[in-house]
């Protein structure tokens, strides 16, 4: 019963349509959001901005749950009381390296599975599908400065995702290499626009390329 929101970025108006679809799955006055890092963020840079974000959505409580340097143990469990969690961007193989870490990958596919919803950012939204490995493609790829060899990820989709889609049709010819030398399937997917998966739906906003 899996209930996701793939962005490639959000802080920008062009996500309006995304948001709608985030409201619509929370369906509820006051949803709280529990917003996971993709590595710490000390001075609460990165989260502050997206706390004022969801506050123009009607979203009031959000909280700051750190696996990286300001890890508490006995918090992590309150994440998963929370209507949604949120997956930030970043350095995607250090995220999962995180989440295995703290044993996250299976209680996050457990709240997944019970219905909770899952929101993705960028690394956060490769991290739902099978394999992270296309992170790391291209020439502006994350670096695997973690040297992660099992690149497996949260699997909640068959598809791959490629964030930060520049337009242009080079671009896509370097991805149809990926996606026939994987056999996989790849959306492309331009800031602004994103994937709603509710169930076994998978649907597009915005302008998505399926790529097989």
């Amino acid at each position: 019963m899996a209930k996701l929101i793939l962005y490639s970025d959000q802080l920008i108006k062009e996500n309006r349509k995304i948001d709608d679809e985030l409201l619509k799955m929370l369906n509820k006055k006051n949803p709280s959001i529990a917003y996971i890092p993709s590595c710490s963020d000390i001075s609460r840079k990165y989260f502050k901005p997206k706390v004022k974000y969801y506050n123009t959505l009607g979203i009031e409580n959000i909280q700051y749950f750190d696996l990286d340097l300001e890890y508490d143990e006995l918090k992590i469990k309150d994440i998963f009381k929370f209507d949604a969690i949120h997956l930030s961007g970043g350095n995607t193989f250090y995220f999962l390296h995180l989440l295995r870490k703290r044993g996250l990958v299976e209680q996050l596919q457990s709240y997944v599975n019970n219905g909770g919803i899952l929101i993705g950012i960028s690394a956060g939204s490769i991290l739902m599908t099978k394999t992270i490995e296309i992170a790391g493609y291209g020439e502006d790829g994350d670096e695997n400065f973690i040297g992660i060899d099992d690149k497996c990820a949260l699997g909640f989709v068959e598809f791959e995702f490629m964030p930060h889609w520049n337009g242009t049709e080079e671009s896509l010819d370097s991805v149809r290499t990926y996606a026939r030398l994987k056999n996989t399937v790849v959306y492309v997917c331009k800031d602004g626009d994103g994937i709603i998966v509710y169930n076994d739906s998978v649907r597009v906003i915005g302008n998505v390329i399926k790529i097989e």
